[in-house]
């Protein structure tokens, strides 16, 4: 009788069989590097609801702070699945997530018949101390379009001319010199008194021409017996609100004033002669342009404007209105001179360094944080021979100087006054006309 042979096997070496696969994982899994951080790597899996060792469960804890990073990461993530090659569950969509092995003396394998997700290049490290820091988005700076900018020369410093009130003077200016002058130089009438110099009258003449006008304001015309002193208290206020209304009515509202200019000399009546008259004079000042300020309508700029030269036994300072009542630092210049030798260079030399020269129009301007301008500078011939006459030499330091120092512009001079002729175009500065155009035009 045939007997049917089982070739299973005895049931204690099944067991024997198991304990030693058991045995070997356990092995390796002791054997695996012990690390202080824990690598979450996953395809956006929702790492909260997978099961987790637990210190993996505790990272995700709303209580730790890798916990926001983790789910704004998985926010960004595409879900993917992973099918089982092994089992005979149905593939589902969570997808396993590898978790390294933690700092501890025991460890759970956590094993599945489905594989591993594959691991991403750049999956990032969360440690247990801090979030991680999330990347800059790159960002792009669309280019900015820069007009080319001209070199600073004295082209580029904008030039006004005196011709003696006249817009086809400036004209007949512009065409001689090969420039293109953009302000005008006037005065407002000082000899008629009060009520013909805040008329300002004449300035209608430039009404609708275009240019600016730059205007010398008298601020004791002459026949009025005015003082500094009653300027400081206040007495004229009102002739100077009468003046602002008119200049805004002739189109003027935009005028540059020199109010009181070249008062370091002693030839107007406003004349600054020490330091009592240095203080009325800014006191004075500050009462005009604070009248005229409160006109409606007005833009007016105001130009502090001493003579270059002029020594004196009171400071410029004392003077100084202050500047909150001053736009521009002027000073007029002239090609004269009282040194020896009376040569171009040493005639410069003196325009440099004398009392109220320009290394001092400088210096005190940039201590006042204030622009420099020129309401008037010219070359000279002179009755009494101080005059360097026809001196390119003269025109082409003053081009040098005005590029080279904070000049917001200058007006030449184009007049034959009596006992100094300064007009470059009336034919007898000739090389100096040659320069003008070269440095100007």
């Amino acid at each position: 009788m045939l007997s049917l042979i089982r070739f299973t096997p005895p049931r204690h070496a099944i067991r024997r069989a198991q304990q030693s696969i058991r045995r070997r994982r356990a092995a390796k899994v002791m054997a695996a590097p012990l690390v202080s951080a824990i690598v979450v790597v996953g395809d956006g899996a929702d790492l909260s609801s997978s099961p987790q060792p637990h210190a993996a469960s505790s990272l995700l804890s709303d209580r730790h702070p890798g916990h926001t990073a983790l789910r704004a990461l998985r926010a960004h993530r595409t879900p993917r699945t992973t099918p089982s090659t092994t089992s005979t569950t149905p593939p589902t969509t969570t997808p396993l997530t590898t978790v390294a092995p933690v700092a501890t003396t025991t460890a759970t394998a956590h094993t599945s018949a489905s594989p591993a997700a594959p691991r991403r290049s750049a999956a990032p490290a969360v440690r247990s101390a801090a979030p991680p820091a999330k990347a800059a988005a790159p960002t792009t700076t669309p280019p900015v379009a820069v007009a080319p900018r001209l070199a600073r020369s004295a082209k580029t410093i904008p030039l006004a001319v005196f011709t003696n009130g006249s817009p086809g003077g400036v004209s007949a200016f512009a065409a001689a010199t090969g420039t293109h002058p953009t302000f005008v130089s006037d005065y407002l009438l000082g000899n008629g008194g009060w009520g013909t110099m805040v008329a300002a009258s004449n300035v209608r003449t430039w009404s609708g021409s275009g240019y600016t006008p730059i205007l010398g304001v008298p601020i004791i015309p002459n026949g009025t017996g005015g003082t500094l002193a009653a300027g400081a208290s206040g007495a004229y206020d009102g002739y100077f609100v009468t003046l602002a209304r008119n200049l805004v009515s002739a189109g003027a509202a935009n005028a540059y004033l020199r109010l009181g200019w070249e008062f370091n000399g002693n030839w107007y009546p406003w004349s600054v002669g020490n330091a009592t008259d240095a203080a009325n004079f800014a006191g004075y000042w500050r009462h005009i342009v604070d009248a005229m300020r409160s006109v409606p309508g007005q833009s007016f700029s105001f130009v502090w404007n001493p003579n270059g030269d002029g020594p004196t036994n009171y400071t410029p300072d004392q003077a100084y209105p202050g500047s909150g009542y001053v736009d521009f630092i002027g000073t007029d210049m002239y090609d004269n001179c009282w040194c020896s030798p009376q040569t171009p260079q040493a005639g410069w030399a003196s325009q440099l360094t004398h009392a109220w020269g320009l290394d001092w129009l400088s210096s005190f301007a940039a201590s006042q944080g204030k622009p420099i301008v020129f309401p008037e500078w010219g070359l000279s011939r002179r009755s009494d021979g101080h005059g360097l006459g026809d001196d390119p030499y003269f025109v082409n330091q003053f081009a040098a100087w005005i590029t080279q120092n904070n000049v917001a512009w200058t007006s030449y001079f184009n007049a034959d006054p009596g006992g100094q002729a300064d007009a470059i175009t009336d034919g007898t500065f000739p090389n100096a006309l040659a320069a003008f155009r070269q440095d100007f035009g």
